[in-house]
């Protein structure tokens, strides 16, 4: 059987606490433009990897995905997971992390091991009904 490329998707959940603040703001621009984000809170996140590729003849799939699972929790849920997203050294350059910047994140830390040409989507939910999608750069 010959496919074209096929697309799977598996999601991963994780927990991470994060706060909006700029420090070089004074704290009133910090509240006017981040409102109740600038104390501490928390989210539930989904995230759903996207990987693509040709069929494997002999196995039926693109990618196993027992090794899909091992590497995004090698690479990001072991990472993030019950942490301070604030105090990790990806976010200490004054990057906020924001669902924005945390998938962008994900991207490079999973790009290395999965390849360019296997890793097709990311998409993160906050929450029930917010999410971001990322493709790479």
């Amino acid at each position: 059987m010959s496919h074209g490329l096929v697309y799977a998707t598996r999601k991963f959940t994780f927990s991470a606490a994060h706060r909006y603040w700029r420090s070089e703001w004074p704290a009133e621009e910090n509240r006017r433009v981040f409102g109740n984000l600038t104390v501490a809170h928390g989210h539930n996140y989904v995230l759903e990897v996207t990987i693509r590729g040709v069929v494997d003849p002999g196995t039926g799939m693109i990618m196993d995905l027992a090794e899909l699972k091992r590497v995004v929790a090698d690479a990001v849920i072991q990472r993030f997971d019950h942490a301070d997203l604030n105090a990790d050294p990806l976010f200490s350059q004054g990057d906020i992390p924001t669902t924005e910047n945390l998938v962008a994140v994900a991207w490079d830390l999973l790009l290395p091991k999965l390849g360019p040409e296997r890793l097709w989507r990311l998409r993160l939910w906050e929450d029930p009904v917010f999410y971001v999608e990322y493709f790479g750069a």
